[in-house]
């Protein structure tokens, strides 16, 4: 996925910086403002609780650390599959005026397996040999905190936009006969962020949300397409499609493209 590494030269280790320094000074600015919004009325639940899960099969995974001479690009799924494999998603809302909303997002993400390679491959300092069985781990895990906006809301739309801190913790590893190799990457980059709800009827509503960056070492986007059905005035379900796409191209090269069939409960409180 897009990631604001620590790389080699100056230039970008300045943008680097620059983008962090940025998204704290709108972050503090948000508050500063929203400590002073005169808004005596909130909403009747502020905080909403929401568990997801469902299957997620990865459609592409290539991978090439480090992104020169020294390393081969090879595909993850040739080792793994395609899946599915279980997913899990935890959202934690926190709608703190009518039109002001922070969420906190926990997105783990893994995938396994064993298999072959048709032709040497370098990795991460290590050599693998073709023929050979392959033992293989994935994990992208995110964390995200988001504000959101309510920029418009009629009797039936509603649409929000904001930013989202995206911190993502990576590791490809490989090991055969002895031969281990790990990358391992943490790192944090701003995303642009947006919803829109339509009520279809009576407890049910259509839900877009999304969040999302391009830029010239690379991109993000997690979007996702729900139907929303209310239980009840606190509890609700979903159901949906999600698309999880990006990567990096850089000192290293990652690009994975995910699919998932999705199933939530949520509370309000």
């Amino acid at each position: 996925m897009l990631t604001n590494d620590f790389p080699h030269n100056v230039n970008r280790r300045s943008a680097d910086r620059a983008s962090i320094l940025v998204l704290f000074c709108v972050i503090a600015m948000m508050f500063n403002a929203l400590s002073s919004v005169a808004e005596a009325a909130h909403p009747e639940h502020p905080f909403s609780l929401e568990f997801e899960t469902g299957a997620v099969w990865q459609s592409r995974n290539q991978i090439q650390i480090p992104d020169s001479s020294a390393g081969t690009r090879f595909a993850l799924t040739d080792l793994q599959g395609h899946g599915p494999e279980a997913q899990r998603r935890v959202e934690l809302t926190w709608n703190m005026a009518h039109r002001h909303s922070l969420r906190f997002v926990y997105a783990p993400l893994g995938f396994s397996g064993t298999g072959t390679f048709g032709q040497p491959v370098r990795f991460a300092g290590g050599t693998f040999t073709p023929g050979s069985p392959i033992d293989s781990e994935y994990k992208f895990d995110s964390y995200r905190l988001t504000y959101r906006y309510l920029l418009h809301e009629s009797e039936r739309w509603r649409w929000r936009i904001g930013a989202t801190a995206f911190i993502r913790d990576a590791r490809v590893e490989l090991r055969q006969q002895g031969v281990l190799a790990s990358d391992s990457n943490v790192g944090f980059v701003p995303l642009l962020s947006s919803s829109l709800e339509y009520d279809i009827a009576s407890r049910w509503t259509a839900l877009l949300d999304f969040d999302g960056l391009v830029s010239t070492q690379g991109r993000a986007i997690d979007a996702a397409v729900k139907v929303r059905y209310d239980l009840t005035d606190h509890w609700f379900m979903t159901a949906g499609y999600r698309v999880f796409e990006g990567g990096v191209d850089n000192d290293r090269y990652a690009f994975g493209w995910y699919n998932f069939a999705l199933v939530s409960l949520g509370l309000r409180f």
